[in-house]
């Protein structure tokens, strides 16, 4: 039964390892510009705090 605990481990690791690897390969191959992203993320965070403040001017 250790045997098999280990085994499972290992193979969890090295699973996790693919799958890391395979994300990062994605996202460096992503043509999205950093631009893009942070602008979207800015608009964003407008949204929320305009949101915030409506709700309290209504309480």
């Amino acid at each position: 039964m250790p045997n098999a605990l280990a085994t499972i481990a290992i193979v969890g690791v090295i699973a996790l390892l693919v799958v890391y690897l395979f994300v990062i390969r994605k996202n460096k191959e992503s043509d999205i510009p950093v631009e893009r992203t942070e602008r979207a993320t800015h608009e964003l965070y407008e949204e929320e705090h305009e949101a915030a403040e409506k709700r309290e001017d209504e309480a």
